[in-house]
């Protein structure tokens, strides 16, 4: 006879079978696109009991299809409110921009990159005539980002993955609260998983509290125990806008982590880059965030915006900007299509700058094809990275990518953050992407492209330099490494669909 207890370990572990069988079931239904994705996680759930199931849970399952959905819906709300924001000829403002200030690419090659992007990109349109000022680290970019704060008339747009509770979050949203108490219309966005212990330290309810009504402050996405799944879909994006005209973005959070001199150890320490636009294109990224408030609010564009966040446009330089927003529902893979456009197009060379390289194995293929095919490309990768295991995953591909003539090279000194490309001297891509899958197809980015204009020759120089930081790697000391190292690195390299 079977007791009573037996019954009910038998009952558990049916249930136990059931769900892991239903886990598996949408494994195949989801991932089947992604077949080494499908393949791991399938390995996780069956290899660990219950521990694999909770970890998918967490970080298999995406919803990326759901989200999609609703930030095509927000989207669509965004579109259809444009129509009804007239107020100061704002919109009108805006679409005499694009009129304005679109470059002519009549004598431009077919083949060309800017061609290839406008066929891929097309809601992602180039304009002329903006100024951008290169900005390294916080020691340059808060000061000029608490300044233009501090000077701001009409409205300040904030959003950015990482807000910490430190001295330099405190001073950023203090000032933000400052200029909202003089009647200055702000707006912060922040991302659940990135900033989540500023969220569970109360550091913006604290603001919210103030109930300054000027001020208002949202998660992107939030988090809570019954949709664990949005720690996957991340809002990676780092920008600032003031008054419609100045916009900061690239690859800076807000965090004291970013200042050198900071009381903080050295191994915390973050070397990034991060830039200062004026010009026509401030429009595009005003644009981008409020598409991602409308999505994080669910208000409509008149209810949210006020007529100076889109001031009738000047030109203030000599570049050719085009913003490019990425993410599902958002110009999905369009980061991934422009390192591929950057990999299909050069000619004299490919130069990459990420924290994290770990991209799949059609990104590996097109760089080696760059290199085959008579470009220099150089990825440079900091030395001392802050995710041992992404930094493993990503030499897993050295020796294949130093045997087609690719040069890796590894910055020494602070972890390096910075993500920057530039091609052949003719064009330069800045902003929140990593060489990863992750910013290819989860996270929601933001970056930028840059044509023509003396900025290039500034990102240029801002490589040499890293360069000169640098070590390159030796194929010989990977042919060398040990054993048991290899193992790791490859074991790594498995969960590059995760990472």
């Amino acid at each position: 006879m079977i007791g009573g207890d037996h019954i009910l370990y038998i009952l558990i572990y049916a249930v136990y079978l059931i769900v892991q069988f239903g886990a598996g079931i949408h494994i195949l239904f989801t991932k089947h696109e992604e077949p080494s994705s499908a393949l791991l996680w399938l390995l996780v759930i069956t290899i660990l009991p219950v521990g694999g199931l909770l970890l998918y849970l967490m970080f298999g399952i995406n919803r990326l299809k759901t989200m999609e959905s609703s930030m095509r819906y927000s989207s669509d709300k965004f579109n259809s409110s444009k129509t009804i924001f007239t107020s100061a000829a704002s919109i009108n403002n805006y679409l005499t921009c694009l009129q304005r200030f679109s470059p002519d690419r009549k004598q431009e090659p077919e083949s060309g990159f800017s061609c290839v992007l406008d066929k891929l990109l097309p809601d992602c349109k180039p304009l002329s005539c903006n100024s951008l000022e290169l900005l390294e680290d916080g020691t340059m970019a808060y000061p000029r980002m608490l300044e233009d704060i501090m000077n701001a008339r009409y409205s300040i747009r904030m959003q950015s993955f990482i807000i910490m509770d430190d001295p330099v979050g405190r001073a950023v949203f203090d000032a933000l609260a400052k200029k909202a108490e003089e009647g200055i219309d702000v707006k912060v966005l922040y991302d659940s998983f990135g900033s989540f212990y500023a969220g569970v330290g109360h550091f913006f309810r604290r603001y919210s509290q103030r109930k300054i009504p000027k001020l208002h402050i949202r998660a992107f996405s939030p988090i809570n125990i019954f949709t664990p799944w949005r720690i996957q879909m991340r809002n990676h994006r780092k920008l600032l806008v003031i008054d419609g005209k100045i916009a900061f973005v690239g690859g800076i959070n807000i965090s004291e982590e970013n200042i050198p001199l900071a009381k903080t150890p050295k191994r915390k320490h973050i070397h990034d880059l991060h830039c200062r636009i004026t010009g026509p294109s401030v429009a595009d990224f005003q644009f981008q965030f409020f598409k991602d408030w409308i999505f994080a609010t669910g208000k409509a564009l008149e209810d949210v915006a006020v007529a100076e966040d889109f001031p009738l446009p000047e030109p203030a330089g000599d570049a050719i900007v085009r913003v490019v927003n990425s993410g599902p529902g958002q110009n999905p893979e369009a980061t991934q299509n422009v390192f591929f456009t950057a990999a299909a197009t050069s000619q004299k060379y490919l130069w990459i700058m990420t924290p994290y390289f770990v991209p799949d194995r059609s990104y590996l293929s097109a760089i080696c094809m760059a290199a085959a095919r008579g470009a220099d490309v150089k990825i440079i990768v900091p030395k001392n990275n802050n995710h041992f295991f992404v930094d493993m995953a990503a030499q897993s591909f050295y020796r294949k990518l130093l045997n087609k003539g690719v040069k890796i090279y590894e910055r020494k000194g602070f972890f390096s953050h910075a993500k920057a490309m530039i091609i052949d001297g003719e064009w330069a891509y800045l902003g929140s992407s990593n060489c990863d899958v992750r910013s290819f197809r989860l996270n929601f980015e933001l970056d930028f492209c840059v044509e023509k204009g003396s900025f290039l020759k500034e990102v240029e120089q801002q490589f040499r330099n890293e360069l000169a930081q640098s070590d390159e790697v030796q194929l010989e000391a990977i042919e060398n490494k040990k054993f048991i190292v290899r193992l790791l690195e490859n074991l790594c390299a498995l969960l590059a669909p995760i990472l």
